[in-house]
């Protein structure tokens, strides 16, 4: 049986930037998802619906379309190496725990439902671009694979 530590989810930022041909960041996002052997990989339905209000917002420099957000998303979820998680009852309540335990509110119930999704299924490693949105809950690791080796 695997670590929680050989288990990692992948957090949407690198999921989005994993699809953007111009972000400098593209290519070691891609060579996360594409990985294979080191550890296995996960996605939960949450970081999947949250790329496309982002991929399609005003925060992109040219917004993708519909159409091709959605290729986009699909494309990340078929890839074969990476485990598409549910969002289940189990979930939201280990969640709400961890927004009482912390002192979590508002949108940062988001992160805590994430955290949430790694412990119900055994994962203890998220990658992400904002690991400082995970450091008070010390039920997971989060680590930026931008600035340090995972």
């Amino acid at each position: 049986m695997p670590t929680d530590e050989e288990r990692a989810l992948i957090d949407t930022n690198i999921l989005i930037y994993a699809t953007l041909d111009d972000d400098p960041r593209a290519g070691r996002a891609r060579e996360i998802l594409l990985s294979r052997g080191e550890r296995e990989l996960f996605v939960s339905v949450q970081n999947l619906a949250e790329m496309y209000p982002n991929l399609t917002g005003p925060k992109m420099e040219k917004p993708d379309d519909p159409a091709t957000a959605k290729a986009k998303i699909q494309s990340i979820a078929s890839l074969p190496g990476v485990q598409v998680l549910p969002l289940t009852g189990d979930v939201q309540r280990v969640a709400l725990e961890l927004c009482e335990r912390h002192g979590i509110t508002r949108q940062r119930y988001y992160d805590a439902q994430l955290a949430a999704t790694m412990i119900v299924h055994g994962i203890g490693l998220i990658l992400t671009e904002n690991s400082g949105d995970f450091e008070d809950m010390a039920e997971v690791r989060a680590v930026n694979p931008f600035m340090q080796p995972v």
